[in-house]
């Protein structure tokens, strides 16, 4: 009975770890956002070419462009509809 219950415990901790990661994995690939990765590699392509920069942050002229609230704080550019700034983390004025 004791060496049943081993076995058991054996099997369970080699397979409960590659569940876990499977699930892991599977759970992420459901929330990745293939729309905003298109669109950011399109930008990036579009103002460095193929040069292989990628900035995750928009540019100055990009968000002056889009409509953007600068941050009094820092004059760092921020989307609309943001309540914190993307650098200074300090809050936005509701507009």
């Amino acid at each position: 009975m004791e060496l049943l219950f081993r076995m058991l415990v054996a099997g369970f901790v080699i397979v409960a770890p590659s569940a876990l990661f499977l699930g892991l994995w599977h759970g992420l690939h459901k929330l990745r956002d293939d729309r905003l990765v298109e669109r950011l590699l399109d930008e990036t392509d579009e103002e460095f070419g193929r040069s292989g920069q990628f900035v995750l942050t928009p540019t100055a002229r990009r968000s002056r462009r889009s409509g953007a609230v600068a941050c009094r704080a820092c004059g760092t550019p921020n989307p609309r509809g943001v309540r914190f700034c993307h650098d200074c983390l300090s809050k936005l004025d509701s507009a």
